[in-house]
């Protein structure tokens, strides 16, 4: 069996929330999941630029772990730091989303904007396993313990902490 993959989507960098950026504590989770995903063997996925995306990475990184950053554009080395494998989707402002959630086992959503609602509706489509944490706003807040349409496909979980979220995604 291959090692399983997460991805970790939400809120980008500061540089992209003018007037209302993401919580410190919201980086402080993304840390926290990366090195809980690290410790379990999981292979971390995301869009590789800043955020929660660089925050998710520093976190498996520094505990030994495998990071994918899902880029868009054509250019290479646009990636953070924390990157093992960066994937240069060759689009931009849409289609790097569909990459990220079609290699993932399973999604964990820390808040999020307009790009962070775009893969919570393809990892849906796509009935992939969802898990938001509670509490850090943006569309993983609003869209926890619910349906996304009278489908009722798969209902995106709820967890109220990193490790909560780790455990739902990676235990049978």
């Amino acid at each position: 069996m291959k090692r399983k993959q997460v991805a970790v989507i939400g809120s980008a960098g500061p540089e992209e929330y003018p007037g209302q950026k993401p919580t410190k504590k919201t980086f402080e989770i993304a840390y926290e999941v990366g090195k809980l995903l690290a410790e379990e063997n999981v292979i971390v996925i995301c869009g590789g630029k800043g955020g929660i995306m660089e925050a998710v990475c520093k976190g498996a990184k520094e505990n030994n772990g495998i990071t994918v950053g899902v880029v868009s554009g054509n250019i290479r080395g646009t990636s953070n730091k924390y990157v093992d494998v960066e994937i240069v989707s060759g689009f931009t402002n849409f289609g790097e989303e569909g990459l990220i959630i079609s290699m993932a086992d399973a999604v964990i959503v820390l808040g999020g904007g307009a790009g962070t609602l775009q893969e919570i509706a393809l990892a849906y489509r796509s009935k992939k396993q969802i898990v938001a944490i509670a509490g850090l706003r943006g569309w993983g807040d609003k869209l926890r313990n619910s349906f996304i349409d009278e489908r009722k496909s798969i209902k995106i979980g709820e967890a109220k902490s990193a490790k909560e979220a780790v455990e739902l995604v990676t235990k049978p």
